[in-house]
């Protein structure tokens, strides 16, 4: 979302392909178009002009902790799929942009909305993120971005699937389509579908993980060794101080 722009979002249908009157988007209007939003005048609004890139999807796994009012969700997060979404969504988390900000639409049997620190629904971080399509359905539990009908691009606001939803889906006949970069491991029956509009997001936590099947620079450093000439001794002793 670009600065000085007002993006409403938007709630899709329960089934089938979406009514284009109800999707989770957040097209340039002030005119939100389901539900009543809830403001909360506490919340620091805060802009950026862009995302710096903070994740390492080739070395570490992902995962969010989103502390609510009615307790935690946890979400593990696609960054190998999806690196520019998870970059941005990470991005703003460590930088405590959701902390305070409420889940501001619920349609129970569809979706929780939240990520607007207006509280309005019209609210963004400055800055816009580019679709990454992928394959993934909306199924009940993942997460993605709610974006402005016919656009290509998406701010703050994400959506969790309380069941199924194909209208949003990769290969529906709509005109807009859904991508999801995370899916709830846990907390979903307890907490996602406790909650109600109005509820608070307190904090989001990235847990890091390294990947078990990441590179690494080893072959480099054997290859620097064999350049310099040194003995087998001394490359066996540095490898042991490294480990």
């Amino acid at each position: 979302m670009v600065a000085g722009i007002s993006l409403a979002a938007f709630l899709p249908n329960r089934g089938g392909d979406a009514d284009i009157d109800e999707l989770p988007t957040a097209p340039a209007t002030e005119e939100p178009v389901a539900g009543e939003p809830t403001e909360d005048p506490d919340v620091i609004v805060r802009n950026f002009e862009f995302a710096d890139f903070v994740i390492k999807p080739d070395f570490e796994l992902y995962t969010a902790t989103i502390s609510t009012s009615k307790g935690d969700i946890v979400i593990e997060l696609f960054a190998d799929i999806a690196p520019n979404t998870v970059n941005s969504f990470v991005f703003l988390a460590e930088n405590q942009y959701f902390d305070g900000i409420t889940f501001h639409r619920v349609v129970p049997d569809f979706v929780v909305q939240g990520g607007d620190p207006t509280g309005t629904g019209t609210g963004g971080p400055g800055y816009q993120t580019g679709d990454e399509p992928n394959e993934i359905r909306n199924e009940a539990g993942t997460i993605a971005m709610a974006k402005g009908r016919g656009q290509p691009f998406f701010g703050s606001q994400f959506f969790i699937n309380l069941k199924d939803n194909p209208g949003l889906d990769f290969d529906t006949t709509a005109e807009d389509r859904f991508y999801p970069f995370g899916r709830v491991i846990e907390g979903m029956e307890d907490v996602v579908f406790a909650i109600v509009q109005g509820d608070v997001i307190e904090s989001v936590t990235i847990t890091r993980t390294p990947r078990p099947d990441a590179p690494t620079p080893e072959a480099d450093g054997e290859g620097e060794g064999e350049d310099a000439g040194d003995g087998e001794s001394e490359e066996s002793e540095d490898e042991a101080g490294e480990n």
